[in-house]
């Protein structure tokens, strides 16, 4: 008999796998091999380039606020794999995890399934939704839609959140190309919900789900106010990703929540999830980790620290993925704030903070207005006392893996 695995051990054993792999047959074969649990569960999937995992964390709080049992699927973690998956508004333990994973890999493993780490975690949290015995599973689409091992469970609806610039070497270069990427779940007598008024997107999500005979709700955000939300401690953006996740669980149920069940939705999502606009006072100065791993990202994180402090002066930690519209962020960063500590997140895809120094000169930025510091702790410990002295701001972002480095230092203190 094989020997209990270790949180530390499936963790490990995930981490080898974590390579991006396109296409159903692995996660198929996975869920074959528990016995099909995806269909036994009502699923809502979240695709979108932005805001998927406060809108999925907000939907699954709705729908028990409701009276539906649910759960939700996020990606990716930032201190813990447990962050995965949330049932009825908590996160799982380690050893539920570990049931659930640790059998995924055995059965990936005996029958030759070479599956990847999205992969063996989606089928491990639809198990585990499945034992839980929840009616809905909510899942946050990983990337795009079309080969997303999400999509794999058929979805009776569809959350599509907004769509930038993002992921362009997979997902394609334009707007209008990703939006078709991230739409292609879409099925028969599905319902896709629209959580943007972008005219572009608008107009594709109307011709995709006419010709998936799907039916579109076009969600009037506009509407609300983020007043009674930003009491609650949310960020602006995060208060429109909640107000998405109520309006499409007030649609699947058809009925209103009450005041006091929309705020008890909005007190859930306050720190439910790490480095999205996570605030930390460090000594008398106000840290922001905010998980921002693209131009609208960093964009709307920008508006909420505005729209929070003011016009204080703000100071960056920034690292970034290889992959990403480098030159915009930096930009977008030089133009905002008194100067840029340059990181290195903790991915082994992290771009190298020198190469963002040469883009910086590249652009004309003077040599006192960065600073290359490549591990995070320190970074935030310079940023903070620049920003003591002008009783200043520090925002740290550029991606979750960023958030990831800096929460680990600011807890190690």
């Amino acid at each position: 008999m094989a020997q209990p695995r270790t949180f530390h051990e499936v963790c490990e054993d995930l981490d080898r796998r974590r390579n991006i792999t396109l296409g159903f047959e692995r996660i198929d074969s996975l869920l074959r091999l528990l016995g099909t649990p995806e269909r036994s569960l009502r699923v809502v999937q979240v695709v979108g380039t932005n805001g998927k995992g406060t809108t999925a964390v907000a939907l699954s709080a709705a729908l028990q606020e409701l009276g539906y049992s649910s759960g939700a699927y996020l990606s990716p973690h930032v201190l813990s794999y447990t962050e995965r998956v949330m049932i009825g508004g908590s996160f799982v333990s380690e050893e539920e995890f570990v049931r659930a994973m640790g059998e995924v890999i055995s059965l990936a493993d005996a029958n030759d399934v070479p599956a990847s780490q999205f992969e063996l975690l989606t089928a491990g949290a639809i198990k585990l939704f499945y034992d839980a015995r929840l009616t809905f599973a909510v899942l946050e689409a990983g990337l795009g839609a079309r080969h997303d091992a999400t999509s794999a469970a058929p979805a009776e609806a569809v959350v599509l959140t907004n769509v930038s610039l993002d992921h362009t070497e997979y997902l394609g270069a334009s707007v209008e190309e990703i939006s078709h990427e991230k739409l292609a779940s879409l099925r028969p007598g599905a319902t896709l919900f629209l959580g943007t008024k972008d005219p572009t997107v608008v107009a594709i999500a109307r011709e995709v789900a006419g010709a998936a005979k799907a039916h579109l709700v076009e969600l009037p955000l506009a509407e609300q106010t983020h007043e009674s939300l930003s009491m609650q401690g949310l960020a602006p953006y995060v208060a429109c990703n909640v107000r998405l996740g109520v309006r499409v669980a007030e649609n699947i149920a058809d009925r209103r929540l009450g005041p006091d069940d929309y705020q008890e939705v909005a007190r859930r999502v306050v720190g439910a999830l790490p480095a999205r606009f996570e605030i930390h006072e460090v000594g008398d100065v106000p840290v922001v980790v905010d998980g921002g791993h693209n131009v609208a990202g960093i964009r709307a994180a920008l508006a909420s620290v505005r729209q929070v402090y003011g016009s204080r002066p703000l100071g960056f930690v920034f690292g970034v993925l290889r992959d990403k519209d480098v030159a915009e962020m930096l930009a977008i960063m030089v133009e905002e704030g008194e100067f840029i500590i340059l990181t290195r997140p903790t991915s082994e895809r992290a771009a190298d903070p020198e190469d963002l120094a040469r883009e910086l000169r590249r652009q004309g930025a003077g040599d006192r207005r960065y600073l290359v510091v490549t591990y995070a702790g320190d970074a935030l410990d310079i940023a903070v006392e620049e920003m003591r002295k002008v009783d200043g701001v520090v925002l740290v972002t550029g991606s979750l893996y960023t958030g990831t480095a800096v929460l680990g230092a600011l807890r190690e203190n």
